[in-house]
């Protein structure tokens, strides 16, 4: 069962290179620059949420202000924060759900957009779906044998997730290296073309 949380219709923007976040990933982040220390003041005296939007590479030298997102992102909801003495912060971000970011505003420090939540599409019954995942964990274990850098107890978490679209997100964002292809993923909304997307990726 999803539990409901009702989302801003304006939240704070960060943008981060080569990132792509995801729904019901934890998601660690130093907060350090002056302008994200701000956007954290408000989130944690408003709702406690701000979105994170990778950088579109391909409007870099097209886009009239710095650092232009992609426009699907993911919202998220600050689970814990520890603030040190010289003002920067750790803290854990969980993914909420994918939005696109309808229209930007510059009137703060920090970035703002207008947001649109975007919900995923599932055509494949049930049995579909669980031989889907079970594809997956295959060419995802074939994949971590073959990387002895990745941590045992990664694979065995994943391993555990029982939800189709969880699973199928976390090991985009866990096991997939290239950012576009993790972009990719995250602006699928279609649940079992993100599976296909996957196993033809990995295998």
């Amino acid at each position: 069962m999803r539990l409901e949380i009702d989302l801003p219709d304006r939240v704070p923007v960060m943008t981060l290179p080569e990132v792509a976040f995801f729904p019901k990933v934890m998601m660690p982040l130093f907060i350090f620059e002056p302008r994200y220390r701000a956007m954290l003041k408000t989130s944690l005296e408003g709702n406690r949420m701000f979105a994170v939007a990778g950088i579109d590479p391909a409007q870099v030298d097209n886009f009239p202000i710095p650092e232009p997102a992609h426009s699907v992102a993911t919202i998220g909801l600050i689970r814990g924060c520890k603030t040190q003495e010289d003002g920067t912060s750790h803290l854990i971000l969980e993914g909420l759900s994918r939005i696109r970011l309808d229209e930007l505003f510059e009137d703060k420090p920090y970035r703002e957009a207008a947001i649109t939540p975007l919900k995923s599409a599932v055509e494949a019954d049930e049995l579909e779906l669980s031989e889907l995942r079970d594809e997956l964990l295959e060419v995802v274990k074939a994949f971590v044998e073959e990387d002895s850098e990745v941590p045992t107890e990664l694979l065995q978490f994943v391993e555990k997730m029982k939800d189709p679209e969880d699973f199928v997100d976390l090991v985009a964002y866990t096991f997939v290296p290239d950012p576009v292809l993790k972009q990719h993923v995250l602006e699928t909304l279609k649940v079992e073309a993100r599976f296909e997307i996957l196993i033809e990726a990995l295998s």
